[in-house]
């Protein structure tokens, strides 16, 4: 999907996707070669300051929509950090189009990624994007935020999803 600019702010980019595939059974789907990390809680890993500012708007957001409040998973969380890491790296956005193998046993994902200067303008773009605001209300249980600041941008994803503690490929640090 391009990357759209906001109107609201135009020094912020925005791309929002929803994956939605019902599995047929409690079963993982499929998933790239590698070795599988499932375990909860994910050893030292904790969201930073600014990953916390995403995850407090997004369910305020939600409570004043009168949505239940998302639980925070930290196995997302890491697949969305090291997303983010990967686009301010190139100092683009761009949609994890592995997502569905990346995370590991899941039944709906959603995600939404974005550049801009901080947590305050970022969300606010998102707020007002029609796409980003129906990942944000949407039907989910648990998301993960990962956010980069490079070059004085900050590069952020928002995983959004059905199952508790879904697992994903990669090893942690």
């Amino acid at each position: 999907m391009r990357a759209a600019r906001s109107a609201l702010a135009p020094r912020v980019q925005m791309a929002a996707a929803v994956g939605v595939v019902l599995a047929l059974a409690l079963t993982a789907a499929p998933s790239t070669p590698g070795k599988l990390i499932d375990a909860e809680p994910v050893g030292t890993y904790r969201f930073s300051q600014r990953e916390l500012c995403f995850l407090k708007k997004i369910n305020d957001m939600r409570a004043h929509n009168g949505k239940r409040r998302l639980q925070r998973d930290k196995q997302l969380g890491y697949v969305a950090r090291r997303h983010s890491r990967a686009m301010a790296s190139k100092s683009t956005i761009f949609h994890d189009s592995d997502l569905g193998f990346t995370v590991t046993r899941w039944e709906r994902l959603g995600q939404n990624v974005g550049t801009g200067g901080d947590c305050e303008e970022l969300f606010k773009a998102f707020k007002h994007s029609s796409g980003h605001r129906a990942n944000i209300l949407g039907a989910w249980r648990f998301m993960g935020v990962g956010a980069e600041k490079r070059k004085g941008r900050v590069y952020v994803m928002h995983i959004f999803q059905s199952r508790r503690n879904p697992g994903n490929v990669y090893k942690y640090p």
